[in-house]
């Protein structure tokens, strides 16, 4: 025997399945924040004299962690993470975190964009100098 699905019951039988794909989703997104706190890793990182002290060449994830670097530097600067293309301005005496949810596997380097009044301009044309990278972040594939 055909079982003949009408309008009504095709529409309820796509909203079931459409509800129980987002349950799991739902449990996850309800976490508690402290939860989801505990699973991002932070790094500190200090730029003196326009290089990073006690300098990690290297900054190893494994693809989907979350990071947070926590910049500080004596005097100010523009700060990008090429790839990801985060931008933020670290102030002195600030302590700025850039947060990444390390989705896209490769090696992308940290650069600094401009020191003092041009790193004030981050609004303005973004260029790229020939600077060396203050470091890289390596996020590794899972």
């Amino acid at each position: 025997m055909k079982k003949i699905l009408t309008p009504h019951s095709a529409a309820g039988a796509s909203l079931a399945f459409f509800l129980a794909c987002l349950a799991p989703q739902s449990q996850s997104q309800s976490a508690s924040p402290a939860t989801s706190q505990a699973a991002e890793r932070q790094v500190a990182l200090a730029i003196v004299q326009r290089k990073i002290a006690a300098k990690p060449p290297t900054i190893r994830v494994r693809q989907h962690e979350k990071i947070s670097l926590v910049w500080t530097s004596d005097e100010i600067v523009n700060i990008h993470l090429h790839g990801y293309d985060q931008l933020l301005i670290v102030k002195p005496g600030e302590t700025v975190s850039m947060r990444i949810d390390a989705s896209v596997p490769g090696r992308f380097p940290v650069s600094a964009h401009g020191y003092g009044a041009a790193a004030e301009d981050k609004g303005k044309q973004h260029k790229h100098q020939h600077m060396a990278p203050l470091m890289y972040l390596e996020v590794l594939p899972q």
